[in-house]
């Protein structure tokens, strides 16, 4: 793959309005995407990058839809709009995460980490599908480094980033893409600088919890870094495969490696 799985296609991105999805966002523009749909609950953040870009890029190239995607109606809805407007969808970056260690917060973790991730990624699917009338196109659904890094912190926001990796690799296979031609990838980031590790947002945490935040913090690679891996798995990931996008580095391609240890493990058995 090369830059034609991006120049003049329209992409929607969940989460977009600050952080990564909001640098994958100019990214995308910056690279010759036709449009970009900025899918976000934050109401004023969502509007004002909806603005930057379309100063910056030309106007109507961006477009803010406000949407709480834990809510299947209004992702629906979203998706609708974006139908409506642009006649096509090309592109889904499910990048829409919630952080938390209160146990107040996991059904919300859950709800959007996870449940909102396989319901976007279907309704792309169901959109995009070259067996349905589409043009084929490309999802890629964001995940962690906790997904495959074991600790005893944040025991349910690693559980939702594995469960997005797990299903995006087997929804990947074939014969999936041979039937649509829609390419399902996953993205595994490590610590970013963006808002959540803050310190001044670490106080949300309890002490051990925030240490460990802290700790992964001093490692943190740019927003811009994470976005250009993200970019670089949509052009050149096949369907199924897993990228690792950390210290700022390129993003590698672990598919291998991820597929040789389930094959070792279940092999015993």
């Amino acid at each position: 793959m090369t830059s034609e799985a991006i120049v003049n296609k329209v992409f929607l991105v969940t989460g977009g309005a600050a952080g990564v999805g909001a640098g994958v966002c100019r990214a995308l523009l910056a690279e010759n995407a036709r449009s970009v749909i900025i899918v976000d609950i934050a109401q004023r953040e969502g509007a004002t990058l909806e603005s930057e870009l379309n100063n910056k890029f030309g106007a109507l190239r961006a477009k803010f839809i406000k949407c709480d995607i834990a809510d299947d109606k209004q992702l629906s809805e979203a998706y609708g709009q974006v139908l409506d407007k642009y006649r096509r969808i090309d592109g889904v970056i499910n990048n829409a995460a919630v952080l938390s260690d209160d146990d107040c917060d996991n059904d919300r973790m859950i709800g959007v980490n996870f449940t909102a991730t396989v319901n976007s990624t279907l309704k792309a699917i169901k959109l995009m599908r070259a067996d349905g009338g589409g043009h084929g196109g490309a999802v890629v659904n964001i995940s962690s480094l906790l997904a495959i890094d074991k600790s005893p912190r944040l025991p349910v926001y690693s559980a939702t980033k594995a469960a997005v990796l797990q299903f995006s690799n087997c929804i990947g296979m074939e014969p999936h893409y041979s039937n649509t031609k829609v390419r399902i990838l996953s993205a595994c980031l490590g610590p970013t600088d963006t808002a959540i590790l803050h310190r001044h947002n670490l106080g949300r945490f309890d002490k051990g919890c925030a240490a460990c935040l802290i700790s992964r913090a001093e490692k943190r690679q740019s927003v811009e870094s994470a976005a250009l891996g993200v970019l670089e798995a949509i052009k050149r990931g096949a369907s199924g495969s897993t990228w690792i996008i950390a210290n700022d580095k390129p993003a590698v391609d672990v598919t291998r490696d991820l597929s040789d240890v389930f094959a070792g493990v279940s092999k015993k058995f």
